[in-house]
């Protein structure tokens, strides 16, 4: 990956509030599964999808708004 697209990731994930910036690194880059993620956070695993669904889509439109394609 080119230095400049990890650049772009790394600020649209700062785009992101706390809680998903949290969420999307435990699990793309620590591993844990939404259950564990849930237990983490005391809140319902279908909840952490749809934060972690919400978040993908918010970095997916900052991406496009930058006119940038991964």
């Amino acid at each position: 990956m080119e230095q400049t697209q990890q650049i772009l990731i790394y600020d649209t994930l700062e785009t992101l509030n706390q809680r998903e910036q949290g969420i999307l690194k435990l699990f793309y880059l620590a591993g844990f599964t939404e259950e564990e993620i849930a237990e983490s956070y005391q809140i319902s695993q279908p909840r952490i999808h749809q934060i972690k669904k919400r978040a993908l889509e918010k970095c997916k439109k900052q991406i496009q708004m930058e006119n940038v394609f991964i």
